[in-house]
């Protein structure tokens, strides 16, 4: 029966490790390529979730413990991590990079060690490659989000149950599986629907026995339980977290899923999410290439059965976000399990290609990943940071703007310790808005910096060639805002 880890090097260790080319090339790869995808694709502090997940973490520093006071101030293990964050690098933008840098290594590492654990340290690496520089997972090196640490977790759990297929008395394994799949749901409940897939493979009872999934889902039950007797000690309410993330939002407008995905019928959108989106690149389309090719053939059984485990999740996660499309918002990132399924796949079958045809298929996903990346608006809350720079620029000067904006603005201009914004309305020599046909002479002018691509066309003299849709896209892709005199009161 093949062994699930791959065989060990024999002789004098450091001899072996010079000869396995793929560890240190691939390492260097991943390393490379990853941080190349991150710097392209940074993207920083957006004034979504992130201000909410920064909140929490504040919150546990101010008084501790607490128990959360919105769906995502109970994510505890992205929360705990922003916070211990804090500790180390103190109150700032600073932390924020550090938690998302963090969930982002975690990410990639974890995935190559699932994916060796089902195809072999080559194939461990070729994941890596794939996950690192996927525009998915690359954004969200700099954006703190709970994407990547719930992912980390079924995977880390996966991890864990890949290493019993085929033997016996593995209750411990199972059980740590267990609680990395506990920790997956309290950083969002979403994982429940990845985990839906054991169901099907507990009512055959293959390829793991149903004793070791029990004793996975004991596993989970205590960290679940035990995140109830915390919220039943703080308020009170056993169920606290649960009434937060079933009832944040009573309906969802569909127009969200407008948002960079080609939409036609509601039967085929998921789909389409998965195939025609520039946060997947290619992987969707060469996953399916690598199956019809049979890239899973040739594996031996406990390999085969340790990838079972990894599509089930993947499969069972993505058909019901299809499902509940209605219910969720076709967002790719709730496809990030499916995704990791989707890089092994390909991965395997990379590995089994001659090695010309596999660096030149290998070649195009990662050049068309990073490409992807640097024409993606890195900047999408930039009337907030122009607000900044204005508010700084003009220090002697109250500075108006719009509520909602300096709502998004709020923690940037704490961190940059500016006090002289208010709302429109009060009294202010300046006023910051949209640049317009019918605005005001402006008296400053802050224009949003141009994609990473349009940076490269204006510095290699092409920037004014472009057609006038596609310079928009890269290189005016959000408002100008400019500065003008503010109103006079009304007396």
């Amino acid at each position: 029966m093949a062994s699930v880890h791959p065989q060990a090097p024999t002789g004098n260790s450091r001899t072996a490790a010079a000869a396995d080319p793929w560890r240190w090339a691939g390492l260097l790869s991943v390393v490379a390529l990853g941080a190349a995808a991150a710097a392209i694709g940074w993207t920083g502090y957006i004034a979504s979730d992130d201000a909410s997940y920064y909140g929490g973490a504040a919150e546990w520093l101010r008084s501790a413990p607490f128990a959360g006071d919105s769906h995502w101030t109970t994510r505890f293990p992205l929360i705990l991590s922003l916070a211990a964050a804090m500790l180390i690098v103190g109150v700032g933008p600073a932390a924020l990079t550090v938690t998302s840098l963090f969930w982002f290594i975690a990410f990639v590492a974890t995935g190559a060690g699932l994916a060796t654990r089902i195809g072999g340290r080559k194939v461990g690496w070729l994941t890596a490659v794939l996950l690192a520089t996927l525009p998915l997972s690359a954004v969200a090196a700099s954006v703190v989000n709970c994407d990547l640490p719930e992912a980390t977790f079924l995977m880390l759990g996966l991890w864990w149950l890949a290493g019993v297929v085929g033997q016996d008395g593995q209750e411990r394994s199972a059980a740590a599986a267990g609680i990395c799949f506990g920790l997956a749901v309290l950083c969002r409940e979403t994982a429940v629907l990845a985990l839906a897939g054991f169901a099907p493979l507990f009512l055959l009872g293959r390829p793991l026995p149903r004793r070791i999934l029990m004793v996975a889902a004991a596993g989970a039950a205590v960290v679940l339980a035990l995140e109830m007797l915390f919220q039943f000690a703080l308020t009170g309410d056993p169920l606290h977290r649960y009434m937060l993330a079933f009832n944040h939002s009573d309906t969802l407008s569909r127009a969200a899923n407008l948002e960079g995905n080609l939409l036609l019928h509601p039967l085929i959108d998921p789909l389409l999410v998965l195939l025609v989106n520039n946060e997947f690149g290619l992987l969707f389309w060469v996953m399916a290439l690598a199956l019809a090719t049979g890239a899973v053939r040739g594996l031996g059984p406990r390999r085969k059965n340790a990838l079972i485990l990894c599509i089930a999740l993947g499969l069972a996660s993505a058909l019901l976000i299809a499902l509940l499309s209605a219910k969720l918002v076709l967002n790719p990132r709730y496809f990030t399990i499916t995704t990791v399924a989707a890089a092994i796949i390909a991965a395997l079958w990379l590995s089994r290609l001659k090695m010309p045809l596999a660096a030149l298929v290998l070649t195009g996903m990662v050049g068309l990943n990073l490409l992807l990346l640097s024409a993606q608006n890195n900047n999408p809350q930039w009337p907030a940071y122009a607000l900044v720079e204005a508010a700084l620029d003009h220090p002697g000067q109250m500075v108006a703007a719009d509520e909602e904006l300096i709502r998004r603005a709020e923690l940037p201009l704490g961190w940059s310790r500016v006090d002289n914004v208010v709302p429109a309305g009060a009294p202010a020599s300046l006023r910051l808005i949209e640049q317009s046909a019918d605005a005001p002479p402006a008296i400053a002018f802050y224009p949003s910096p141009p994609t990473p691509l349009g940076s490269l066309l204006r510095r290699l003299g092409l920037s004014d060639s472009l057609p006038a849709a596609a310079e928009t896209r890269l290189m005016n892709l959000n408002p100008t805002m400019i500065v003008v005199e503010a109103p006079a009161a009304p007396k």
